[in-house]
């Protein structure tokens, strides 16, 4: 009796975890696109492009959700919830545009192969 229980689970944990995810995905971005290039490793470079995506969806995310909490008005019945849908959209785009460069990146190395520095690149790896 009137000690607030509720079934809806709690949004202000998932927020916390996406923006530590977010922090610790965008590092290991940056670290890994400066180890690329400087290497000349696609591995890497493919790697950081894919960690790209994933901190954009992971902005995103948290950027849906924060529209997704408004409530409903006249001209939206729904809400905002269609944010969240378009943010996967926009990130299956971002993963098909990055595994095209990777495509590309790969068949230009294959016609002129560049000398890979191989021991940073493992240690980046």
């Amino acid at each position: 009796m009137g000690q607030g229980h509720s079934h809806v689970p709690s949004q202000g944990g998932n927020e916390k975890a996406l923006k530590i995810a977010l922090a610790l995905t965008s590092t290991f971005l940056i670290a890994e696109a400066v180890a690329g290039v400087l290497t000349q490793s696609l591995a890497l470079i493919s790697d950081a492009a894919h960690m790209l995506t994933d901190s954009a969806a992971l902005a995103i995310a948290l950027f849906a959700i924060r529209i997704g909490k408004r409530p409903a008005d006249a001209k939206r019945t729904f809400g905002y919830a269609r944010y969240e849908i378009l943010a996967a959209l926009f990130n299956a785009v971002m993963l098909f545009a990055v595994a095209i460069y990777i495509l590309v990146e790969a068949y230009k190395r294959f016609t002129s192969p560049p000398e890979i520095q191989s021991g940073a690149m493992l240690v980046v790896a």
